[in-house]
């Protein structure tokens, strides 16, 4: 088999996120994963605004909508015999989209299902996910990993030596990259326990009326087509005397529910392996006959961890992940599994994979790829951090208190921000009204009201009239994931024909220049043949981008969906082109 310029242990959400970003970006990989088949269960089944930006980018959003259902309200019940709910509330509010945030809100959809979509999207590469291969060890030299592995080939272990240019370790909580590096894996196992299961649901009034039917598709209530039960999620007790959680499945053709279990007198490794076991102690919880389980699907136990590595790169090896990886372990507990799961593992790879691929193609320096882990453990930390807070609350609440369940913008991920990242550029920033220093540190201190930044998200703005295609788009619809977006807002073409003579120095593909053109303003005279216009029809983009119709101001636009420079001229753009890529005499050569 031909040598990938990557190899990836682990086939999980990050792995396979990173795959597909390598991927788009011209670069080769190779991913294998230890287990014989692939992994089923919800496990952390929630998708935040943040990462469904993300998957936009991937070109994946509309299969993941396609296959998930909008967050459920919940109640809560007295324990044993609770029947009427005693408290009814959402996690999060329900928020409308925006010209700046499209998604506002987080969907739910199984773990297993994400990794189903995102292995159909790899196909298109031809590249499948290797299962029942396992890495061993690696040995790594200044230009390339070889990499030890086994594959199970019919029943029969067969050993290859695979050489690689970088390795990147995605295999999870007990990582075999992480452990051979000799990384610390520093922090605390935390003394709560859970025991979590994927079980069909009986016993349930599954009949809904065709008359109902009729009048919900009339009101667009696709949701209210599943029975009452199903229509939200259950919390039966809460606190330190225990509590059961059953969340119902998106999947919108069954009775599939995960069900979770804490309490003082769990018994969890019987119950973790013994299906009559769990059923039995649900059922003397809960002491509804109405609720049976039937078949289980998926059966874990889970003890909460707070530990994170302190560098995610070691040479040309990397670690990687979200939810309990390879870099970071979760302090995840009953509420915030629910909905704050994969909070980490999109943006991870994001990060990585636009600045590997520059390096990998000689269009970077090797330096740039340190700001990985500059950019990200700031964000892991504080990540580490709230979901900490998260479990301690649920797991002190007293009884009929359900504050720890409800979440507020924060975990929705369009905070993040680099602001201190060493490649970040902004010449605009002493300008503008800057929030204190504190909370521009933070890499969750981004808030509505603040002017955009460099290191911020870069937001979407509808309603452009493309002037080439004489169709309407937005930036979101613009940006990608392999190349960076250049967004030269100006009164005059001026600013534009400086830019150009300088980006042509660039190899194609490297950079996407567009003029947006503000209301009012004749777009035609910005038309050229080296860059694209797009016509501010509504002013989302001046607004949303805090431009003045005075200043002209370039706007650059990574491949992770982050803004790295905000410049008012063309040195301040060479600037940032100088942090990223190779100089210009190199780039000549390519």
């Amino acid at each position: 088999m031909e040598s990938p310029s990557v190899l990836i242990a682990g086939a999980g959400p990050a792995g396979l996120v990173l795959a597909l970003s390598l991927l788009q970006n011209g670069i080769s990989v190779r991913i294998i994963e230890r287990d014989l088949a692939y992994h089923v269960g919800q496990r952390g089944a929630g998708v935040m605004p943040r990462s469904l930006e993300l998957y936009n980018l991937l070109g994946v959003l509309p299969d993941v909508f396609d296959n998930s259902a909008a967050a459920l309200p919940m109640r809560s019940y007295e324990m044993p015999g609770g029947r009427e709910p005693v408290k009814t509330w959402r996690m999060s509010s329900i928020d409308e989209p925006t010209p700046a945030v499209p998604w506002p809100n987080a969907v739910m959809i199984a773990q297993d299902r994400t990794e189903a979509i995102l292995r159909s999207h790899l196909r298109s590469f031809s590249c499948a996910v290797e299962l029942g291969t396992r890495l061993l060890n690696f040995e790594q030299s200044s230009e390339y990993v070889d990499a030890r592995i086994v594959k199970v080939v019919e029943g029969n272990e067969v050993h290859e030596t695979v050489r690689a240019r970088w390795l990147v370790g995605a295999d999870g909580a007990h990582s075999i990259v992480r452990k051979e590096l000799g990384l610390s894996f520093l922090g605390e196992t935390r003394s709560e326990r859970f025991v979590i299961a994927d079980v069909h649901l009986q016993g349930l009034d599954m009949h809904v009326s065709l008359i109902s039917v009729i009048a919900r598709i009339i009101c667009m209530d696709l949701y209210s087509f599943f029975p009452p039960f199903f229509q939200h999620i259950h919390v039966f007790g809460g606190g330190p005397s225990g509590v059961i959680l059953i969340w119902p499945s998106e999947r919108k053709d069954g009775d599939l529910m995960t069900v979770y279990i804490n309490g003082p007198d769990a018994d969890y490794e019987k119950f973790a392996s013994d299906h009559d076991a769990f059923r039995a102690y649900v059922n003397e919880k809960l002491r509804r006959a109405d609720i049976v389980l039937g078949d289980f699907t998926w059966l874990t136990d889970y003890r909460p961890s707070v530990r994170m590595v302190e560098t995610f790169q070691q040479g040309r090896i990397f670690l990687a992940g979200g939810l309990t990886d390879a870099a970071h372990v979760h302090s995840l507990g009953l509420n915030t599994s629910i909905q704050d799961s994969p909070i980490l593992a999109i943006d991870y790879q994001f990060n990585l994979a636009w600045k590997l691929a520059l390096v990998e193609k000689h269009l970077a320096p090797r330096e740039l790829l340190s700001t990985y882990t500059q950019e990200r453990l700031p964000v892991v930390a504080e990540v580490l951090n709230l979901t900490t807070v998260l479990l301690q609350k649920t797991m002190t609440a007293g009884k009929g208190d359900n504050s720890p369940w409800k979440r507020d913008e924060t975990l929705g991920q369009l905070g993040i921000n680099y602001r201190w990242s060493p490649i970040v550029v902004d010449k605009r920033a002493a300008a503008l009204s800057q929030p204190s220093k504190s909370v521009s540190m933070s890499p969750y201190g981004v808030q509505d009201m603040e002017a955009i930044c460099a290191g911020d998200r870069a937001p979407d703005a509808p309603e452009l009239l493309d002037v080439e295609k004489n169709g309407t788009t937005s930036l979101f619809r613009i940006f990608g994931p392999s190349y960076h977006t250049i967004l030269c807002f100006s009164a005059t073409p001026v600013p534009l024909s400086k830019l150009t003579p300088l980006l042509k120095q660039y190899p194609p593909g490297l950079m996407r220049l567009f003029s947006v053109v503000q209301l009012g303003a004749d777009p035609s005279t910005f038309v050229n043949s080296e860059n694209g216009v797009l016509y501010d029809t509504k002013g989302h983009a001046y607004r949303n981008y805090s431009v003045t119709m005075d200043v002209p101001t370039l706007v650059v636009v990574r491949p992770d969906g982050m803004i790295g420079a905000i410049v008012t001229e063309e040195h301040g753009l060479m600037t940032y082109l100088e942090k990223v890529f190779v100089g210009l005499e190199l780039l000549r050569g390519k």
